[in-house]
């Protein structure tokens, strides 16, 4: 039976130890603070659901400048494609927004060092339902 002096010692360690877990898990929990800047490079991403009430798929390529500006290269499921400007925002929080030329719009949930994130399209153009998400992932700086 250990005595009362080492069950003090290991509670005391045991404490210290949690603390110290506790302390890390807090620190890792503050995501690093996000700007324009943290979407910076080559991404590549792939996206489906439903446009404007018909299935459709899309992959591309965006260029992101870390300044608000992006430039997309795509082809869609539908025969659609080309190569069009947009721009985007980044919050402090790591959430991104993006606004295209036609009116689409999307959020993004960014990983804080920018290389990659997700995203839902939340705004498009028509009357048909549009339910759209995908992934980016950044391929070059």
């Amino acid at each position: 039976m250990a005595s009362p002096l080492r069950r003090q010692y290991r509670l005391a360690t045991i404490k210290v130890f949690a603390l110290a877990l506790v302390a890390g898990s807090a620190a890792s929990a503050q995501p690093l603070p996000c700007s324009k800047a943290t979407l910076k490079g080559t991404y590549l991403y792939n996206e489906s659901g439903v446009l404007n009430g018909k299935p459709y798929a899309e992959s591309g390529r965006e260029v992101y400048d870390g300044q608000g500006g992006i430039v997309l290269s795509y082809q869609g499921s539908d025969g659609s494609g080309g190569v069009e400007k947009a721009t985007y925002n980044v919050s402090a929080d790591c959430i991104g927004t993006a606004t295209y030329p036609d009116g689409q719009k999307a959020t993004s949930f960014i990983s804080p060092d920018g290389s990659r994130f997700v995203y839902t399209i939340t705004a498009a153009p028509g009357s048909q339902p549009t339910a759209l998400s995908g992934s980016e992932v950044r391929v070059a700086p």
